[in-house]
C-alpha cells in the first residue's frame, strides 16, 4: 500500500467514524468544550495572580534562583504546599516559557482531557451515551470553566485523578489487571502530589478492592503493583522524613487544623450544598434523579456488585463522593468550593444518568420529542452554567491587577539587590519583583526591623495591619512615598503606595 492509499484509507476510517451520530455527539463534545475554554483563555490568560498562584509562581523561581531559601514564605509554604506543580512550572520558565504559556500547558491542555476522560468514564459504567452526555456537562461545569484560567493546582491534579479512575476501574473490571492497576496507582499519586486532598481517593479506592474481593494481600504480584504505584508517595514521605522529620508535614503538623480546635467547631454538613451550587437547578435536579435511578438499582442488585461492572463502578463512584465530603464535614469541618472538585466526576456521571433516564423513558412514546427533550434539558442546563461562569471570569479577571503592576514597577525601577518591605508582600516580591523582602511583624509592640529595607509596599490585598498608619506616622522621615497605584482612574482610590527610604 503506497502513501497515497494509507492517506485515502485513514480518511475513510475516520469520515466512516463520524458519520456515526454518537462518534459524531463526542467530537463535537470535545471540539466545543475546546472552543469555550479557548474564548475564556483570550479573554483572560494575562490576568494578574492571586496569592495563591503567586505562592506558587514564587516556590518555581525559587527552584531556580534560590532567593528565598531562608525566608519563612519558602519554609512555610514548601512545608504546607505540594511542590509538584511549583517544580513543572520551574521547567518551563527554564526553557523560557512565559506565564500565560505556563497557563496553557499547566491548565488550558489538562482541562481539555479531563473531559475526555469524564467520557471515557461515563462510557465505561453507563455506556457511550451516559459518557457523552456526562462529558458535555462536566465540560460547561462553571467552576471548572473558572479554574482553567487560574494558575492553581486543581486542574493539572484533576487530569491525573481522572485517568487514575478510568484505569482503575479498567484494572479491576475482571480479574485484577497489576500493570493497570500500578498505573492507576501512580497516576493517583502523581495526582496527590500536585493537589493532596486527592489522596481521600486511594481510601476508595481501598474499600472497591475489598468488595471486589480483590484486596489480594496474600499475592507477591498485588505487592508489587502496589509499591511500584504509590512509590511517588514513598519518595515523597522519605524526602520529608529526611528534611524535615515528619513525612508528611502538611497533614501530620497540624498546619491545616489544629487538633484542639476540632473540638470547638461543629461539623460542615453545610458543605453539602455545595452540590446544587456546582449544578445550578436544572442538573442539580437530573442529580437527584439519577441518585434515585442508581441507589434503587444498587439496593436490588446489591449482592451481584462485585460481579456486574456498572453496580460496581456506580458504587464506585458514591464512594468518592462519600469519602470526600467526609473528609470535609468531619475532620476538616470547611472547605471552598474548589476544594471539593474531585466530586465533580461522580456528580456530572450521576446527572447523566439522570438526564439518559429522562431520555429513555420519553423514547418509548416518540424518539423524537424525547432527543428534543435531551437537547432542551442540556441547552438550559449548559447556559446557566456558563453564564454563571462568564460573569465569575470577567468580574475576576481584573483583581489584584493594581498589586501587579506595581511589583513589575520595582522590577523594572529597583536594584536587583533591592530589600522590599510591608505587609503581605512576600510572593508578590519573589515572583513579580524577584527581589528580596522583609516580613511586618504581627503587631508594633513588637517593633518595625525595617534597617535593611530599601523600599516599603503598602497596599490593602492582604490583611494590612492594624498599627499601620501610626507605623507611617512614626516613620514620614524616613519614608517618602515615589508612586501609587489606584483602583479609579481618577486617582482617589489608592491600591498600593510605594515609599522610598530617605538616606
Amino acid at each position: 500500500m503506497d502513501l497515497d492509499q494509507r492517506k485515502d484509507k485513514i480518511m475513510k476510517d475516520i469520515f466512516n467514524w463520524v458519520k456515526k451520530p454518537l462518534n459524531a455527539s463526542l467530537l463535537a463534545v470535545l471540539l466545543f468544550a475546546f472552543a469555550i475554554r479557548l474564548y475564556y483563555f483570550l479573554q483572560v490568560g494575562l490576568q494578574p495572580l492571586w496569592w495563591d498562584e503567586a505562592v506558587y509562581g514564587a516556590l518555581a523561581k525559587n527552584f531556580i534562583s534560590s532567593l528565598g531559601d531562608g525566608t519563612h514564605l519558602i519554609q512555610y509554604e514548601t512545608m504546607i504546599r505540594p511542590l509538584f506543580l511549583p517544580f513543572i512550572w520551574s521547567l518551563l520558565l527554564r526553557i523560557g516559557i512565559s506565564e500565560i504559556g505556563t497557563r496553557f500547558f499547566l491548565e488550558f491542555i489538562p482541562s481539555i482531557i479531563s473531559v475526555f476522560f469524564v467520557y471515557l468514564i461515563g462510557k465505561e459504567t453507563f455506556g457511550k451515551r451516559v459518557g457523552i452526555i456526562s462529558a458535555f456537562i462536566f465540560s460547561v461545569l462553571w467552576i471548572h470553566l473558572f479554574y482553567t484560567v487560574r494558575l492553581l493546582t486543581n486542574i493539572p491534579a484533576l487530569v491525573f485523578l481522572f485517568a487514575s479512575i478510568y484505569l482503575f476501574m479498567k484494572s479491576t473490571k475482571y480479574e485484577l489487571n497489576y500493570k493497570l492497576f500500578s498505573w492507576a496507582l501512580i497516576l493517583l499519586s502523581l495526582s496527590t502530589l500536585t493537589r493532596y486532598p486527592n489522596g481521600i481517593i486511594f481510601f476508595a479506592y481501598i474499600i472497591m478492592l475489598i468488595i471486589n474481593k480483590q484486596f489480594l494481600l496474600n499475592k507477591l504480584k498485588f505487592w508489587y503493583a502496589g509499591i511500584i504505584g504509590i512509590s511517588p508517595m514513598l519518595l515523597f514521605f522519605l524526602y520529608n522524613f529526611i528534611t524535615q522529620g515528619n513525612i508528611f508535614p502538611a497533614l501530620l503538623g497540624g498546619q491545616y487544623i489544629n487538633a484542639g480546635e476540632k473540638i470547638i467547631i461543629p461539623f460542615a454538613f453545610g458543605l453539602i450544598s455545595y452540590i446544587p451550587i456546582y449544578l445550578k437547578t436544572i442538573f442539580f435536579i437530573s442529580f437527584i434523579l439519577g441518585s434515585i435511578v442508581l441507589v434503587f438499582e444498587l439496593l436490588v442488585g446489591y449482592n451481584l456488585i462485585h460481579q456486574n461492572r456498572k453496580l460496581k463502578n456506580s458504587l464506585f463512584l458514591f464512594l468518592i463522593l462519600i469519602a470526600v465530603y467526609s473528609f470535609f464535614i468531619f475532620y476538616m469541618r470547611g472547605a471552598e468550593d474548589r476544594w471539593l472538585f474531585m466530586t465533580t466526576l461522580p456528580l456530572c456521571c450521576i446527572v447523566g444518568v439522570g438526564i439518559d433516564s429522562i431520555y429513555r423513558f420519553t423514547k418509548k412514546y416518540n424518539k423524537q420529542f424525547a432527543i428534543l427533550i435531551l437537547i432542551l434539558i442540556l441547552f438550559f442546563g449548559a447556559y446557566s452554567q456558563i453564564k454563571f461562569a462568564g460573569n465569575l471570569i470577567d468580574n475576576k479577571k481584573t483583581t489584584y491587577l493594581q498589586i501587579r503592576q506595581a511589583f513589575e514597577w520595582m522590577k523594572d525601577n529597583t536594584l536587583e539587590d533591592s530589600i522590599l518591605l510591608g505587609p503581605g508582600i512576600e510572593p508578590y516580591a519573589a515572583y513579580y519583583s524577584e527581589r528580596q523582602f522583609l516580613q511586618m511583624p504581627q503587631n508594633y509592640s513588637q517593633g518595625v526591623d525595617d534597617g535593611d529595607a530599601d523600599y516599603l509596599i503598602d497596599h490593602i490585598f492582604t490583611t494590612r495591619p492594624e498599627y499601620m498608619d501610626q507605623y507611617l506616622e512614626d516613620s514620614k522621615n524616613k519614608w517618602s512615598p515615589i508612586n501609587v497605584f489606584f483602583f479609579d482612574a481618577e486617582g482617589k482610590q489608592p491600591a498600593v503606595v510605594i515609599y522610598k527610604k530617605n538616606y
